[in-house]
């Protein structure tokens, strides 16, 4: 062995990257920490090293007192105090009756039966390597199946594993019974995912899904039933997709998830008032209490897509895997389409989780993936309609320059309505963290030294706040609460990955189906009226908000631009709104003067002319139209908005 051989296995396994780097996947981070501590410890470079070449010279061995000690004893041997034989015939006869007894023992272990092969306990022992090499697709192919691994949905012969291996277009078109084989694989390989998926659930394993343990072998889910059997490549194979889409990025940490929701549940909940006081004898009874109850609901939501050019789709996926061949997800035509749409489908999921709004769906090709179910902005402004949560109305739009003063100010608050506010965490808008950071280092810049901030200010440093992700630009919406009482709601884990698939004379149709919804475990009291809960305060309150409404004068142009909330004035028929989303749900709130919004102009699909004292309201959101458009040399139909708006909802206050 070579001296820079010997020298970076030692620091390899000094720095716990031994396995690594005998397997040959240590990352270049890992790498620059071993050559780094390399040229540390030898004082120079692994590079400079290499190219002396230098042959290592051979270790001494020396026994200490210790291990010298250990040996004799495996001899029988009488030792000295310095630790030597007394004579060389006791060692001699000491080998010998040594020999005899462990003959004795190789004798006993012939007749005694093994409690299973050999070949089993080597398989057990080294199944993870083995099986992970197979799952990668790092083993050969053999003449009849993919990878080697001798299951019908690896056969060769079948169009969408043979490209795989020669990765070349087909040359004819795809017959009706390779569109039927197709769907039959694909339609049991997403069935088969679906119960992998209830099985893991079950098992509380889903959790144990990380996509990194997977891929180096170190997962601790069990497979010991299935080594050695075609099963078990299955089975890694598809819980390796199930990670992939779960290390995707979720915003579940902030909003747990709650499963097993399938229309609507009530769960109540109970705030009680004081019950100690100085001792009175006697049948003396304190206590009072107010029940509330929230309402866990969840909306269908679906997917459904039609391929109409397989031969097209298949020619899509040769450049894709081409282009992305080194992702290790991505091996069979079917694996890939469950993934594509899987990852298109989860990203989704996530923006729709935090700010999404459940609105009647149009008669159009395309509605918004956003406005299919509410999300957590949606579920927090329901408690505050519901009279359940009172709102620091003088908290509202913040900018670049004022977004530290307006949560200092929030904090602040929160801290006197409450008698501790231990355990409560700020949420804000991900996208105005630099904001935040920026005025944060301009305010307190000769109070902070980087080492962390002063307790003065410890309270909303930038570390020390929820920035919740997805959340629009321009949404100013702060909510104080305790992590996890935001939460969303589902019916079945991994219902939406459940796809299913059919044929429809040429095109090939691909559908799921789940349920979404989110809410809040805990709000707050709800009082009948507007006026009963600004005279009970915030001390029954478990989510604390601001109101960060824009201002807006109805005029014959408006704009939808700067916010998602607007307090109005005037009375005036708008023609045309600009600056607007069709991904968002926009509420007018009646300002100090009242507002009227005349059914007419973009407002004309309105059911009625909304007139309003302070605090009614009014959500509008676009209307969609199709529209025949000429893309490739194919009349397609595209949804776009119509300029006009349709209402979703009203509040009026006489």
């Amino acid at each position: 062995m070579k001296k820079w051989q010997q020298r970076f296995m030692a620091i390899s396994e000094t720095l716990g990257f031994k396995a690594k780097a005998k397997e040959g996947t240590l990352t270049a981070d890992e790498q620059k920490q071993i050559f780094a501590a390399y040229k540390e410890k030898y004082s120079i470079s692994f590079a400079d090293d290499k190219k002396l070449d230098e042959d290592a010279e051979p270790e001494e061995v020396i026994l200490s007192a210790e291990e010298q000690q250990q040996i004799a004893e495996i001899l029988n041997v009488e030792i000295n105090s310095d630790g030597a034989p007394k004579t060389q015939q006791q060692a001699v006869n000491s080998l010998k009756d040594k020999a005899k007894e462990q003959q004795q023992q190789i004798n006993k272990l012939k007749q005694t039966p093994e409690e299973e092969a050999p070949e089993t306990v080597t398989a057990k022992k080294h199944a993870s390597k083995s099986a992970i090499a197979i799952v990668l697709g790092a083993a050969p192919h053999s003449a009849k199946f993919l990878f080697g691994i001798e299951d019908k949905m690896f056969a060769r012969g079948k169009w969408y594993n043979d490209i795989v291996i020669t990765r070349k277009p087909m040359a004819d078109s795809i017959s009706k019974a390779d569109k039927e084989d197709f769907i039959t694989a694909f339609t049991e390989f997403t069935e088969n995912v679906q119960k992998r998926v209830k099985a893991l659930a079950a098992n509380n394993s889903l959790g144990m899904l990380v996509f990194d343990q997977l891929v180096s072998g170190e997962s601790h889910i069990d497979y010991t039933d299935l080594v050695g059997t075609a099963g078990e490549y299955i089975v890694r194979r598809t819980d390796l997709i199930l990670a992939h889409l779960r290390s995707l990025p979720s915003v579940s940490s902030i909003f747990p998830v709650v499963s097993n929701v399938q229309n609507k549940e009530i769960a109540p909940n109970a705030d009680f008032g004081e019950l100690s006081q100085g001792y009175r004898s006697g049948r003396i009874f304190k206590g009072n209490v107010k029940f509330a109850a929230e309402v866990y609901s969840v909306v269908d939501v679906m997917f459904k897509y039609k391929f109409d050019d397989l031969i097209k789709l298949e020619k899509q996926y040769i450049g894709y895997l081409n282009r992305e061949g080194s992702n290790v997800i991505k091996w069979t035509f079917i694996e890939w389409v469950m993934v594509h749409f899987g990852t298109i489908l989860q990203n989704e999921q996530q923006r729709r989780r935090v700010s999404g709004v459940a609105v009647p769906q149009q008669n159009v090709v395309s509605n918004p993936a956003n406005l299919a179910a509410d999300g957590a902005i949606r579920a927090i402004e329901r408690v505050v309609e519901q009279f359940k949560v009172l709102p620091y109305f003088d908290l509202g739009v913040y900018n670049q320059n004022s977004i530290v003063d307006v949560a200092e100010a929030f904090w602040d608050k929160v801290t006197m309505d409450l008698d501790s506010t231990e355990g409560y965490k700020m949420f804000m808008n991900a996208k105005h963290r630099q904001w935040f950071v920026r005025n944060y280092r301009s305010k307190y810049s000769t109070d902070n030294d980087f080492t962390g901030a002063k307790a003065s200010v410890i309270d909303i440093a930038p570390e020390n706040i929820v920035w919740v992700p997805n959340m629009p630009v321009n949404c100013y919406l702060m909510w104080i609460t305790i992590p996890g009482n935001v939460e969303n709601y589902e019916d079945k884990p991994g219902e939406m990955t459940a796809f299913y698939f059919e044929r429809d004379f040429e095109d090939i149709l691909t559908l799921s189906r789940w349920k979404e919804g989110s809410g809040l475990l805990k709000a707050g009291v709800q009082y009948k009226t507007q006026a009963e809960l600004e005279a009970a305060g915030r001390g029954k309150q478990w989510i604390f908000v601001n109101y960060p409404a824009s201002d807006l004068v109805l005029a014959a142009s408006i704009s939808f631009k700067d916010n998602l909330l607007f307090e109005a004035t005037g009375n005036t028929q708008v023609d045309t709104v600009t600056g607007y989303s069709i991904d968002f749900v926009y509420k007018i709130v009646a300002g100090d003067e009242g507002v009227t919004l005349n059914k007419a102009g973009a407002f004309s699909e309105i059911s009625e002319t909304f007139t309003s004292a302070k605090g009614g309201y009014i959500k509008v959101y676009a209307q969609l139209v199709d529209a025949d458009v000429v893309i490739d040399g194919k009349t397609v139909k595209v949804t776009q908005p119509s300029g006009k708006f349709l209402e979703l909802e009203r509040k009026v206050v006489e």
